[in-house]
C-alpha cells in the first residue's frame, strides 16, 4: 500500500520529470531555432552585403566601362579628323601639283608654237630669199637672153649689110 501511495508520488515526480524534460526540449529547441534564425540572419546579412559589393563594383565597372568607351569613340574621333586633316591636305597637294603641272604644260604648249611660229617665219624668210634669188637670176638670164638676142640680131644684121653691100659693090663692079 505504501507503494500505492508512493505511486501518486512517483507518478507526479515523474510527471514533473516530464515536464521539465519538455520544458527543457523546448528550451533546447527554442534556443536551436534562435541559433538557426540568428544563422539565417547572419548569411542573409552576408549576402546582402555582398550583393551591395557586387553592385557597387558593378556600378565601379560599369562607370570605367563608360569611361572607357568614350575614350574609344573620342580616340576614333580624333583619328577620322586626323584622316580627313591628312585627306585634305593631300588633296590640296595634289590641286597645286595639278595647277603646276597645268602652267607648265601651258608653258610648254605656248613655247613649242613660238618655235613653230618661228620655223615657219623662217621657211617663209628662206621662201623668200629663194624666190628673190630665183627673180634675180631670171632676171639676169633675160638680160643675158636680150643681150644674145641683140648680139645674134645685130651681127644678122652686120651679116646682111656686108652680104648687101657686097652685092652693091658686085653690081657695081658689074657695071
Amino acid at each position: 500500500m505504501a507503494d500505492q501511495r508512493n505511486r501518486p508520488a512517483e507518478e507526479a515526480k515523474g510527471e514533473e520529470k516530464r515536464i521539465e524534460e519538455e520544458a527543457a526540449q523546448l528550451a533546447r529547441e527554442q534556443a536551436r531555432r534562435q541559433t538557426d534564425l540568428a544563422r539565417e540572419q547572419a548569411i542573409q546579412e552576408q549576402q546582402a552585403a555582398k550583393e551591395a559589393t557586387r553592385k557597387e563594383k558593378r556600378v565601379g565597372e560599369e562607370a570605367a566601362q563608360l569611361a572607357r568607351d568614350q575614350a574609344r569613340r573620342q580616340t576614333g574621333l580624333a583619328r577620322e579628323q586626323a584622316i580627313l586633316k591628312e585627306q585634305e591636305a593631300k588633296e590640296a597637294k595634289r590641286k597645286e601639283k595639278h595647277i603646276e603641272e597645268e602652267a607648265a604644260q601651258l608653258a610648254r604648249e605656248q613655247a613649242r608654237r613660238q618655235t613653230g611660229l618661228a620655223r615657219e617665219q623662217a621657211i617663209l624668210k628662206e621662201q623668200a630669199a629663194k624666190e628673190a634669188k630665183r627673180k634675180e637670176k631670171r632676171i639676169e638670164e633675160e638680160a643675158a637672153q636680150l643681150a644674145r638676142e641683140q648680139a645674134r640680131r645685130q651681127a644678122g644684121l652686120a651679116r646682111e649689110q656686108a652680104i648687101a653691100e657686097e652685092q652693091e659693090a658686085r653690081r657695081r663692079k658689074a657695071k
